[in-house]
């Protein structure tokens, strides 16, 4: 039985992801960007109806670790790419303006 999962579903999941991160503080401040790009994205999309429909996410509001099951290292590591790729994350190592430099440094 597979789960449809809903924009406003996926992203209550999505926050409660997120809060297992431990980049959390830094992501928090994204987390409409985030989830937007996560429900947009078929592998990161499916991995959220999985981890809906194996839990009991949607009854409780509550989201365990071991509720994230097999699909945690895929959210994890889309969690880890867009903190590394962030602006705040660029900015503390001194690479804050990537995009309007041509000159090649």
């Amino acid at each position: 039985m597979s789960v449809k999962l809903t924009d406003e579903e996926g992203g209550a999941l999505m926050a409660a992801i997120v809060a297992h991160s431990p980049y959390r503080r830094s992501l928090l401040p994204m987390l409409p960007r985030i989830t937007r790009i996560a429900l947009a994205n078929n592998q990161i999309r499916a991995a959220l109806a999985a981890v809906s429909e194996r839990s009991s996410f949607g009854a409780t509001g509550v989201l365990a670790k071991r509720d994230l099951g097999p699909e945690r290292p895929t959210l994890m590591a889309f969690l880890e790419y867009i903190y590394f790729a962030s602006p705040s994350f660029l900015s503390s190592v001194g690479e804050a303006d990537l995009g309007g430099s041509n000159d090649g440094r």
